[in-house]
């Protein structure tokens, strides 16, 4: 029986994610990985490991399958019924190998997030703050490495997925857009819920548009969007906190998702929603964006205690 996209495969998940969640929280608060949350209440942070568990168990998943694939075939074979069995051999293959590649550049981002976490000054905000920090100390923030590192591993996972397929200036545009929405969810989980609403509203609505033609290429939103499924409830109540290496998954995978199925004009588009908003967050604040908006006020409270 082959897992992909099978209802076993999301049951498989669902259970690994719900008993990564306990196990994850007390390993946290076991070795004092707790902050304070905008209202001041310690919780855990760093929550976000549940994310790349996910990826990675969907990795697994996957490397079985492809290890009893070629038993299948030879009995299926043997009772005269190969139809298009090798063919789907060919494609689990092909999955596979497209979706390692996205789960070791996942994989960075996490550590890169996880990085900040550790060492990182939440003081150090924005540009002008990581450009201060450099200019009072000459020692580069963990922020900026964090930056370079995403701009390298996108980089990374473009040359190797989309060179030949698309011309060198729209991979320009998808580097950009990549970047821009892996840090933009960075900038929204400064409250609780938000980062992992705006993932799990435009994911579902990716999948709703664009999933019936393009199914395998949003494959690797799936272990990440039944992870924020089961993480939302924990972090709208603001029981634990995603943190940095979290919210960096979420934006990531969701930018891996734009610019594997989103046309053209659609890229551009959140390339320049995305500009402005981080132009905001430069100049303003995201939050006072949200709060002066009535609908975006009451999205974003929603279901928070």
């Amino acid at each position: 029986m082959v897992l992909i996209g099978s209802l076993f495969d999301l049951i498989v998940l669902i259970v690994l994610g719900r008993w990564f969640l306990p196990h994850v929280q007390r390993f946290l608060e076991a070795h004092g990985r707790t902050e304070s949350n905008y209202l001041g209440i310690p919780i855990a942070r760093g929550m976000g490991i549940v994310l790349w568990l996910l990826i990675w168990s969907q990795e697994i998943i996957l490397m079985l399958v492809l290890l009893v694939e070629p038993f299948r075939v030879t009995l299926t074979m043997r009772e005269g019924f190969l139809a298009n069995e090798t063919s789907i051999g060919r494609a689990v293959t092909l999955l596979e190998s497209n979706y390692r590649m996205f789960m070791f550049a996942a994989t960075f981002i996490f550590l890169l997030g996880w990085t900040d976490d550790l060492l990182g000054s939440k003081s150090v905000k924005g540009l002008k703050g990581h450009w201060r920090y450099w200019r009072d100390k000459r020692v580069i923030s963990t922020g900026v490495v964090k930056a370079l590192g995403t701009l390298s591993v996108a980089a990374w996972l473009l040359i190797a997925t989309r060179n030949g397929k698309i011309p060198i200036w729209e991979m320009g545009i998808e580097l950009l857009l990549l970047v821009l929405i892996t840090n933009s969810m960075n900038l929204l989980d400064v409250r609780p819920g938000r980062s992992l609403k705006v993932f799990i509203f435009t994911s579902l609505g990716l999948v709703l548009v664009f999933g019936g033609k393009h199914q395998l290429h949003l494959f690797p939103i799936t272990p990440v969007l039944i992870g924020g499924f089961l993480l939302y409830r924990h972090d709208v109540q603001a029981k634990g906190m995603l943190g940095d290496a979290g919210a960096n998954l979420l934006g990531f995978t969701l930018g891996y998702g734009f610019i594997t199925v989103g046309p053209l004009g659609l890229k551009i588009f959140m390339l320049v929603v995305l500009i402005y908003l981080h132009h905001r967050a430069e100049t303003s604040s995201l939050t006072r964006l949200i709060e002066q908006n009535k609908f975006l006020n009451w999205l974003d409270r929603l279901g928070r205690t």
